[in-house]
């Protein structure tokens, strides 16, 4: 773009040496008599290329913090705040409607939540860790089993609801075994009077430190016989004919048949569960 300027022109002899002072006296006089100079003003077409730039304060931009805008499930969150409750207690409530985040009901697990966001559980404590001890309380109950000052083993620990109950019912110490890992509720996990066996199938595990005086099974993959297979039998005949085959089999290893109960609460999938409760009569083992 042209744009017209008028330079001045000054005596090309004048010229300064490099050690020539620089004191304000030189400058005040040299200003008093710039006007006799012999300058000229003159104009000249030029061809000038400019740019805009917009300034913009850079303590104004600040970089959002991963920490602050990270996001997750709102059950692992609460499971990892409220360590005394099982998984599936707080999915539970969640449904619900019993967790507040921010202050809010929130009803789906699986929402995105902010790790800074307030989360609250207004539900009534559970008596146990998870359903399974209300399971075992049953039992006890029901057949007057004496567990206090016991050694009990708990096969089959998963978030520690057997476990729970037997501790609250005066057992001395539990040892707690499972196929997998990481299940078992930190209330549990920390409990001086229990030891947690993990990644341990219960049919290979060799000894425990010292013997126990009871033994709870509570297990979803393998059984004590070989029974049936897999799916939810709602057939009362069909249950009558494996609970029948149960106990004969157990009762083969040495055991005694004190009787048996229908489980007050359902499986995960609504199935029908039964509790039994056998003695030991001889050392007979299986071959």
């Amino acid at each position: 773009m042209a744009r017209a300027v008028r330079i001045l022109k000054l005596p090309t002899n004048i010229i300064m040496p490099r050690n020539f002072p620089t004191n304000s006296s030189f400058f005040d006089a040299f200003n008093s008599n710039f006007h006799k100079l012999p300058v000229r003003w003159v104009t000249s077409q030029m061809q000038i290329q400019y740019r805009g730039f917009a300034v913009v304060n850079s303590a104004k931009i600040q970089q959002p913090k991963n920490e602050s805008f990270r996001k997750r499930r709102l059950d692992e969150i609460c499971v990892e705040r409220f360590q005394e409750y099982s998984r599936t207690f707080i999915q539970s409530w969640i449904l619900q409607g019993k967790v507040f985040v921010d202050g809010k009901v929130v009803n789906k697990a699986g929402t995105s939540v902010s790790e800074k966001a307030v989360v609250e559980i207004r539900a009534k404590v559970p008596k146990y860790v998870c359903r399974a001890g209300h399971k075992l309380e049953a039992a006890i109950e029901e057949f007057g089993i004496d567990v206090s000052g016991k050694v009990a083993l708990d096969s089959g620990l998963s978030t520690g609801g057997f476990t729970d109950c037997l501790l609250q019912y005066g057992a001395s110490f539990v040892y707690g075994v499972d196929v997998g890992y990481g299940q078992v509720v930190e209330k549990i996990r920390r409990d001086e009077r229990v030891c947690v066996i993990e990644r341990t199938n219960l049919r290979y595990l060799s000894e425990l430190p010292q013997k126990v005086d009871l033994v709870t099974l509570d297990l979803s993959f393998i059984s004590i016989l070989l029974v049936g297979k897999g799916g939810i039998v709602k057939d009362p005949l069909v249950h009558q004919e494996v609970i029948e085959k149960i106990i004969k089999g157990v009762e083969n290893f040495g055991f005694t048949n004190k009787g048996w109960i229908e489980s007050p609460i359902k499986g995960a999938e609504g199935n029908t569960e039964f509790v039994a409760y056998f003695i030991r009569t001889t050392e007979k083992s299986a071959e």
